[in-house]
């Protein structure tokens, strides 16, 4: 069995019981599967989670990469349309998040470091693109800082998104928190009035 079928089966069990597998027993029982079949691919139901977590997210991303109007997008447009993109995604397919064992009580994020890792690999490229536009002000940060910082406003969505009740005020209030959260992020890459003053002190050294 290939790890794509471990995982539509995994996501199964979660929509038909409302909640993820408590034990490796009761997820075989499920899925018909023998013990020693699961962990030729995976030693761990936590791995599955993950998979399917970091899946999902290359799907999304590529989705956007494959769209005409997302490669003319600037390079902030683009971290929007990813933050918009995913959180779309998991309210299409919110009786699973909701439901899996990363949204329960106080999210073990440890687990998801392939996720995280996919997170900001896609914001390193972004802020590193941004650079070479002058889109975004080098200063000299290493773009993993900035991504640590992106990943960081992506839990507090995340962890938002997982607390939030399906009513038309709260779908606003989770629009508007991507909104700010990203607009606070993109702003700390943007040049500023600090960084323009600056320019003008190197301009006006440069004719002495």
């Amino acid at each position: 069995m290939k790890k794509k079928d471990i995982r539509k089966l995994y996501y199964d069990y979660v929509i038909e019981k409302k909640k993820a597998p408590v034990s490796l027993k009761k997820f075989l029982k499920f899925s018909s599967m023998t013990k020693s079949d699961f962990k030729e691919k995976y030693d761990h139901l936590s791995e599955v989670e993950a998979d399917i977590w970091k899946h999902s997210l290359r799907d999304a991303l590529c989705s956007l990469r494959e769209s005409a109007e997302f490669a003319k997008y600037s390079c902030k447009d683009k971290g929007m349309a990813m933050m918009y993109t995913w959180f779309e995604f998991m309210d299409i397919n919110k009786p699973f998040f909701k439901k899996c064992s990363f949204m329960q009580g106080p999210l073990p994020m440890c687990h998801l470091m392939s996720f995280k890792k996919e997170t900001k690999k896609f914001m390193k490229c972004l802020i590193k693109q941004g650079f070479s536009t002058s889109e975004f002000k080098d200063r000299s940060i290493p773009a993993k800082h900035f991504a640590n910082f992106f990943w960081s406003l992506f839990l507090v969505n995340l962890k938002g998104w997982n607390k939030k009740k399906s009513k038309k005020k709260n779908e606003e209030w989770m629009d508007a928190m991507i909104e700010k959260s990203m607009v606070l992020f993109f702003d700390s890459l943007a040049p500023n009035l600090f960084d323009a003053f600056i320019d003008m002190l190197k301009h006006n050294r440069s004719k002495k």
